[in-house]
């Protein structure tokens, strides 16, 4: 297991809600690791000191297998609604399961599952990008895509990652 793990998380045929997707594959290739095709997770290819994976939506079943990490980094979008383009903020567990009758969670409800199976949280990030499209369909909007390289570095920092990033990673 990963000391550390970066979690994207969003529905590729829904436009921008998949842009973490491209943000995991970034920092995968960084990483040394093959970056995921789209039917992909990368759960069981999770790499070294850090890892990265990509899930369409955080499950209870997911907690279970991240109890062991030291930091987790979630990576995901967000409406246009939120001003800034891209949010980076500290997460902690709280007692918040979905109001419907999905089997998503939001992170903090995951992080609250993790540290009951666990008895322990890890230290928690949660990086979002603005999206500007959701309609039905693969691809990003071009404001989407041009907050990747941003979003990447900015989970790499919070990685820790004792490797330095490739120069195309290292800006922003």
């Amino acid at each position: 297991m990963p000391q550390t793990l970066v979690i994207g998380f969003g529905n590729l045929d829904r436009g921008d809600d998949g842009v973490a997707f491209d943000v995991i594959n970034l920092l995968r290739r960084q990483l040394g690791v093959k970056p995921l095709d789209a039917d992909e997770t990368g759960l069981d290819d999770r790499g070294g000191e850090t890892g990265a994976v990509f899930v369409r939506q955080l499950v209870p079943e997911l907690a279970v297998d991240v109890g062991d990490c030291e930091r987790l980094v979630f990576v995901d979008a967000h409406v246009a609604a939120e001003p800034r383009a891209i949010v980076c903020v500290a997460v902690q567990p709280e007692a918040r399961l979905s109001s419907t009758l999905s089997h998503a969670l939001p992170v903090e409800g995951f992080l609250w599952l993790v540290q009951v199976v666990a008895g322990r949280a890890p230290e928690s990030f949660l990086v979002s990008l603005r999206g500007q499209c959701f309609e039905p369909g693969r691809g990003l909007s071009p404001a989407a895509a041009g907050l990747v390289e941003q979003a990447a570095a900015m989970v790499w920092r919070l990685t820790g990652a004792s490797i330095e990033p490739p120069l195309s990673i290292a800006k922003g």
